[in-house]
């Protein structure tokens, strides 16, 4: 694959670049829409290699299919993560969008290599970005939303939204307020007619592919990995949606440092004991 370098050297906009833990840097385009056609193109073609291997398939048909209805027209920001030797490894992006009178972010295609999953890069920057919109969004918070048949991103978001704050939840339903927020994402997806609001899944939602995924991820948590086997096709996808506050985030980061503390000081305790 061509080096991350050598693919943006040329480009009339230059990202912003952001640190990431194990030395990756995440590359900022907000937006990317100024960038120059062949800029745009150099692009596309770096997604379809990287994300070809980051999911198992072939990628080409999904990218000519974006890059013809203008994704990087259309995103508010998109990112790169590459690493320290110059590799391109992952991609993401988000659309600051309104539904239903709520500020939403819809987090576009996103992933990294497969060996880089699960490693907290990708949750890293997601963390940047995530601050800096909830503190624009003021007290009102905000939504995060994703299309998705991936049960290891439908536990991302449970795990920082939290049970309640989390559709479609696997145990109660769609409150009305979040089926009218699914029916306008759908709209704005182009997909309304593949849209079921009340268990916000979509069917078909990748039908200009034969799966997303070569062999479909598990999460650690065996309830989610079964709602999504029970509910989802290969081609099929749930409208995730999760509110977020900023007094809730910060105490969710605040108690995962005080349990990291906590953790860290028994263990110094039984090094000495023993």
């Amino acid at each position: 694959m061509t080096s991350f370098s050598a693919i943006v050297r040329p480009f009339n906009v230059k990202p912003t670049l952001l640190p990431l833990s194990r030395g990756y840097r995440g590359a900022c385009w907000a937006p990317p829409f100024a960038l120059d056609a062949p800029h745009k193109q150099a692009i596309y073609g770096a997604l379809r290699e990287v994300s070809t291997l980051a999911f198992g398939a072939d990628m080409a048909p999904y990218w000519r299919d974006r890059s013809l209805d203008g994704y990087l027209d259309k995103i508010t920001r998109f990112y790169f993560i590459h690493s320290a030797d110059d590799r391109v490894v992952g991609w993401t992006g988000y659309h600051r969008l309104t539904l239903a009178g709520q500020t939403c972010l819809y987090l576009d295609s996103t992933g990294v290599l497969p060996e880089l999953q699960n490693t907290g890069i990708m949750t890293g920057l997601f963390s940047q970005f995530l601050l800096t919109e909830m503190l624009r969004a003021g007290p009102r918070g905000l939504y995060v939303s994703m299309r998705t048949e991936n049960p290891v991103v439908y536990q991302s978001f449970y795990k920082v939204a939290g049970e309640r704050n989390t559709f479609p939840s696997l145990s109660t339903p769609v409150p009305d307020k979040v089926q009218e927020m699914g029916r306008q994402l759908a709209a704005w997806l182009k997909q309304s007619d593949k849209l079921e609001a009340p268990s916000l899944r979509v069917m078909g939602a990748y039908d200009n592919l034969d799966a997303l995924y070569g062999e479909l991820p598990t999460c650690d948590d065996d309830n989610i990995n079964r709602y999504f086997r029970q509910h989802l096709r290969p081609v099929d996808a749930f409208l995730v949606l999760a509110r977020l506050s900023l007094p809730g985030i910060l105490l969710s980061l605040t108690t995962k440092k005080l349990g990291k503390a906590l953790r860290g000081s028994r263990g110094r305790a039984e090094r000495k004991a023993a």
